[in-house]
Parts: structure tokens; sequence; C-alpha cells
């Protein structure tokens, strides 16, 4: 009954075969107030309906009146405790003292739960726009009064500094402390239950203009008047629309409920873990980090020659190229292969400058051809 306790009116035949037909147990619960009969239909009597919501956090009214009662009530205790004549007046009012300002901290977390939950649950389940839209107002009302609570106990601990400074103690500056830590959280949830207020009402008029005007444009197609009431044809001509355009799109997160109850849900699921698992097998094949030693920058040094210098000077005397090259002073310590090396480069480089005899000769088991200059 408390499941379907929005949603299905449970007869009192029902409620009998649930019980296995033993009607002793359903007039027991009847008899003792549990369940209430109304002809034929039964009802959870509502004090068991509110325990069982406090109980299970499920809460569908945002209970604003029960925290301004705990605020009233902590002025009142602050103002008897100032009053109180003796230690054990005063131990009592600084007891119920303490138990309140948990109480609103407590309670004030309790109707933020409540309030995101039920915004998404409005947000995301109710077909109809008009009501989705009062109810998110109501819950940005509700958010205004949460808000104004919380300034309002904030204001007694900055503002009550006689009482404080003549009555703290370990317990009281605990229980300060943990007050305020948890209203600020509450505060900073609260701003972001109103962004998402403001963004679902924004996403709600643009979705009902939207559906307006199709159903307008649906209206003038089914009666032939598309193209004599309106400009479509000219402002689809002006349009060149490509693919690469972006969407407008609305994500809606899916409803915890809907997750736990609904066999559809199955394949969401089933779909999110072969991402998850994709994503795994990915990071999997991913190569480790790059070692430090190979992106250390490192210097290489090369020796190039000037190959021009080289061949103006050796125009500049008689000697054939090869004897040239091997014999030239370069200042530095030359191999033998480096030295046949340029003798090569010259004389491909240079082919047009130089004058190629028919005479080779041998040395040291290479054989050269004779290369004069011009």
């Amino acid at each position: 009954m408390f499941n379907k306790r929005k949603t299905v009116a449970i007869k009192y035949d029902d409620a009998l075969e649930t019980l296995d037909n033993d009607e002793n147990k359903l007039r027991y619960l009847i008899s003792h107030g549990v369940i209430i009969q109304t002809d034929d239909t039964l009802e959870l009597d509502d004090n068991y309906l509110h325990f069982f919501e406090n109980v299970l956090e499920v809460n569908e009214e945002i209970n604003v009146a029960s925290v301004k009662q705990y605020v009233d009530k902590l002025r009142l205790n602050i103002d008897s405790y100032l009053a109180a004549d003796t230690e054990k007046r005063k131990g009592s009012f600084m007891r119920d003292i303490r138990h309140t300002f948990h109480s609103i901290a407590q309670m004030t977390r309790r109707n933020i739960i409540d309030l995101k939950r039920n915004m998404e649950d409005t947000y995301k389940q109710e077909p109809n726009f008009k009501l989705k839209k009062l109810r998110l107002v109501d819950f940005d009302k509700k958010c205004v009064d949460i808000a104004e609570l919380i300034r309002q106990t904030e204001k007694i601990m900055d503002e009550q500094t006689i009482f404080f400074s003549s009555a703290m103690d370990v317990l009281l500056r605990q229980t300060i402390s943990d007050v305020r830590s948890g209203l600020r959280e509450s505060s900073h949830s609260l701003i972001d239950i109103q962004k998402q207020i403001v963004d679902y009402l924004n996403r709600i008029e643009y979705q009902s203009r939207l559906v307006k005007k199709i159903r307008q444009l649906k209206y003038l197609k089914d009666q032939f008047m598309l193209e004599e009431n309106t400009n479509v044809k000219s402002v689809l001509g002006e349009r060149n629309p490509v693919w690469m355009e972006p969407v407008v799109r609305f994500t809606t997160k899916v409803s915890i409920d809907f997750l736990r109850n609904d066999d559809a849900a199955l394949s969401i699921l089933a779909d999110v873990r072969r991402q998850l698992s994709k994503k795994t097998l990915i990071r999997q094949r991913l190569l480790g980090k790059i070692d430090h030693e190979y992106l250390d920058a490192g210097t290489e040094t090369m020796r190039v020659f000037n190959h021009q210098e080289i061949f103006n000077m050796f125009n500049a005397q008689s000697n054939d190229l090869f004897n040239f090259v091997r014999l030239y002073d370069f200042k530095s310590d030359t191999t033998r292969e480096e030295r046949l090396v340029l003798f090569l480069q010259l004389a491909s480089q240079y082919p047009d400058e130089i004058r190629f005899t028919d005479e080779t000769r041998i040395l040291q088991n290479i054989e050269y051809p004779i290369i004069l200059p011009l």
C-alpha cells in the first residue's frame, strides 16, 4: 500500500488476497487505525504514511514550517536560559538548545534532499507542462524559504553574544561548529538546486513554445493552408543547413526509481556496462609513460667541410684533386675515409669546373683518376 500510495487505489478484495485471504489480519489493521477503509477502498493512515516517508526519506512535502518552529523554539530557549535563576534550570534549557540546533541542521538537510528529489522527479515524470511548471515554481519558492531560515539561524548564532559568552561550554561549542558546517553545506546545495530549477523552467518554456508552433503548423498543413498563411517556402529557401551545424539538445537524467523498478532499464544498464568495459579495454591497451631519459635534450656534433672554400684553394694550385685532398691541412684530425669521401664529393659537385683525364694511379690499394683544375 505504501509503494502504490500515489498510483493505485487498493481494493478490499485485493488486500485480502495479499494476506492469503486471512480476513482477521485485515480487520485487525483496520480496527487499530493502521488502515482506513472508505467503502470498498483501503488506504494507509496519514500518521503511518508520514512515518514511513520520514524513515525511508521519500518525503514529497517540504516541511519548512517545522524548521521555523525550531527557530522560534531556539529563540525562546535562549531567552529562558538568560532569565533562569538556578543552575539546574539553565542546564535543562542548555540541553534543549543543543537538541534544537541539531534538529534545525537535520531538518534543513532533509528538506534539501527531499526538494532535490521531488524537483527531478517532477521534471522527468510529470507529462503536463503546466503542472510541471507550477510545481517547479513552488519548489523555487521553498528554496527561498529554506534559505531565509538558514539565514535566521546563522543570525541567532552571530547576534546572541551575551548568551554564548556566558553559556559557551565544550558541548555547545562543538554543536555550534557542526551546525555552522552543516548549514554552510546546505546553502551550497540550495544554490545548485535553484540553478537547476531555473534551467528546467527555461527548458519547459522552450519546449512549450516549440510544441505550440508545431501544433499550429500541423493544423495549417492539415487544412492545406500552410503555404498561403506562412512564409515557410521563403524561409526554407534562404536556409542552407549542413549536417555539421549544431543541434539543440537537452540531456535529461534517468530517474532512480525508473532504474530500480522498470524492466526497460535493464537494457540501458547493459549498454552503459558495455561502454564502460570498452573504455577499460582501451585504457589497458595504452602504453605507459615515456621514460624521461628519452625526453632529455641532447646535442650531437657533426663535422661539415666548406666545399666552396676547399675547391677555390684547389683551383689556385697545380696538384691533382686526389693528392690535394690527401695532403690538405684541415687544422684538425681527419681520417683517411673522410678525405676520400670529400674527394668524391668535390668531383661530383663541380664537374664543369675541373678537367677529368684518362690517366689513373694507384696509392695504397686505391685506384684514383687524375683530376686537374681548368
